[in-house]
């Protein structure tokens, strides 16, 4: 008994001493159950898609699953194979642009020029992004996504550390200088000590299992068109397709990981780091040009992984580049500009990107055009009817998921930038929609009356009137439609004891 203690204790010295990370050493010397060692082969198959290589080449897994292969290497065939007549099931050689694709001619910004020929031979660091389509026949438009699957093998010029078990793999967007490209962070380089290790309350019941939070995460999310139809974009079988999702989604993971349990199991520390993984990728989208231009529901949801993963790699160059990119314009994160502060003082919903004052109340009057923007004269919640439309469904409710990451993690609270997002949301949860006072004469019912009943008196001030929607003030608290069950009572629990609102 003495001799077997003696040699199971070397076992796990040695183990300590070859991968450095005792804690996360749960099940073998792999962090994700889908990840093996890497050995001489002459292609590699993941998710329905296969790299054929010229001659066998040295293969392996990142922490998280993913592929690499060896450089030089020669790709002779990629199955299935991209389809020139049907232009479906394409390929991107270093994805760089976020106006253009080489994946699918039904996507916004299809350019035939950027799906490589093969044979095709790399050297160097390179990416690989191969999509597999759906069916040709769909009509990819509105919220249709045009993708099925999305894999990413990753080309190096030398073997990384520990084979690549333990490393991260770049980013799969973006110019190949940035420091997202360039990444050599390892799962030793996880700060866990920042996590706040909550135990919630027994009232607390709704928490998702840390094995969901991992398969939601192992594959790469394509989150990289600047514009809403990036929702074409989104493979099927890889991540939420429609923005209020991946608030919520991304959103529910950070929080799950913010438990006291999550280095214990393997389950925990895959969960971790796929998730650390989408945020080197949205890093990448980020220092890459990318925008998530407010446009109601579709484009909320990437900044807080991203802070999170500057949090728990303690990387101040993701800070930076946030900063700087919001600096540049407000329009680089949806929750930065879909809510603004009134003249009056009050934190108030609606963005003004394509927006003017005839066509907010045309909107007013019929319903349609866009449904989020603001009130052009700063006194009530924006969108044709407020509480309606994004502002109700897909907006307040995701924010409200973020706001408790923000709360449970100051570092990220600290970093965020505009602060309204959180007076906004404790508004909404506790009073609801914002309709009073407002001088403005509301909408007739008569069109032909614009500018002398209602509307703009033609000098940029609206004809007085008792309001315009007086009888919503104060109704629809806590209301929406996209939300995560997890999250609300964690804000009941930890953020409805931190915050007050008055009306």
């Amino acid at each position: 008994d003495t001799n077997m203690v003696r040699l199971f204790s070397l076992g796990v010295l040695a183990l300590v001493f070859w991968y450095g990370l005792p804690t996360m050493v749960v099940s073998g010397q792999y962090l994700c159950d889908s990840v093996g060692p890497s050995s001489s082969l002459d292609h590699v198959s993941q998710y329905g898609v296969t790299f054929q290589f010229k001659e066998s080449r040295t293969v392996g897994q990142f922490a998280n699953g993913d592929f690499w292969v060896l450089g030089p290497v020669t790709i002779i065939e990629i199955s299935p194979a991209y389809n020139s007549s049907t232009r479906t099931h394409g390929f991107e050689l270093n994805p760089a642009s976020y106006t253009q694709t080489g994946f699918d001619g039904r996507l916004t910004g299809w350019s035939a020029s950027l799906v490589p020929a093969l044979p095709l031979s790399i050297s160097g660091n390179a990416t690989l992004v191969k999509v597999i389509s759906r069916d040709p026949n769909i009509v990819v438009s509105g919220n249709t996504p045009g993708l099925q699957t999305a894999v990413v093998l990753t080309i190096l010029d030398t073997v990384p550390p520990k084979d690549g078990v333990l490393s991260f793999r770049p980013a799969y967007f973006g110019h190949s200088t940035s420091q997202a490209k360039t990444t050599t962070l390892s799962a030793n380089d996880i700060l866990w000590q920042k996590s706040p290790k909550i135990r919630p309350p027994a009232s607390v019941t709704a928490i998702p299992s840390l094995f969901n939070v991992s398969r939601n995460f192992e594959r790469v999310w394509l989150d990289h068109h600047r514009s809403w139809t990036v929702i074409n974009y989104h493979p099927l079988d890889n991540m939420p397709n429609y923005g209020a999702d991946i608030a919520t989604d991304t959103a529910e993971a950070a929080l799950r990981l913010m438990l006291d349990d999550v280095q214990a199991t393997q389950n925990g520390t895959c969960a971790m780091v796929r998730y650390l993984q989408y945020g080197i990728d949205v890093w990448g989208e980020l220092v890459g040009g990318m925008q998530w231009q407010p446009n109601g529901g579709h484009m909320n949801g990437r900044k807080l992984p991203l802070l999170f993963t500057a949090a728990f790699f303690g990387l101040q160059q993701i800070y930076d580049d946030v900063h700087t990119a919001m600096n540049a314009t407000l329009e680089t994160f949806s929750e930065e500009s879909e809510v603004y502060r009134s003249p009056s003082g009050e934190v108030l919903f609606g963005l003004w990107v394509d927006c003017t004052i005839k066509g907010y109340w045309d909107s007013v009057a019929s319903g349609n055009g866009n449904k989020a923007c603001r009130d052009p004269y700063g006194y009530i919640d924006g969108t044709p009817h407020p509480g309606g439309f994004y502002q109700g469904c897909c907006t307040s409710l995701p924010w409200k998921d973020q706001v408790v990451a923000l709360t449970l993690l100051p570092e990220i609270k600290n970093n965020w930038g505009n602060m309204l997002i959180l007076e906004y949301v404790h508004r909404w949860v506790t009073f609801g929609i914002w309709t009073l006072p407002d001088p403005c004469a509301p909408y007739d019912g008569n069109t032909s009356n614009y500018g002398k009943t209602y509307g703009d008196d033609g000098t940029g001030h609206c004809i007085k009137g008792p309001g315009r929607f007086p009888k919503l003030h104060g109704t629809g608290a806590d209301t929406g439609e996209y939300f995560s069950k997890f999250a609300n009572q964690l804000y009941t629990a930890y953020v409805n004891t931190t915050m007050t609102f008055k009306a």
